[in-house]
């Protein structure tokens, strides 16, 4: 695993060390709802660019736009059984 040094290589090292401790301290169930959070996150920003990309789909092809990007398109393909577009 790299060292937080080289996650946060534009960051500077003392807020990088700060931010360290903080999540160390946090409890087990803090840090497991703040990654959720941040996974909820993601999502959104995915969701949003989808249907910036495919104004005039229909939710299930957004669904599958959307499982092509953070899955693949042949897991995508096999769950929803559609390849709009030919995929992301």
């Amino acid at each position: 695993m790299a060292a937080p040094a080289e996650w946060f290589g534009d960051t500077n090292p003392e807020t990088t060390k700060l931010y360290v401790e903080l999540h160390r301290k946090m409890s087990e169930a803090e840090r497991l709802t703040r990654v959720l959070e941040l996974c909820e996150f993601q999502r959104g920003l995915v969701k949003s660019n989808v249907q910036e990309m495919y104004s005039g789909a229909s939710e299930e092809e957004i669904r599958y736009q959307m499982a092509a990007r953070i899955y693949g398109r042949d897991l995508a393909r096999a769950a929803y059984g559609l390849d709009v577009d030919g995929g992301v």
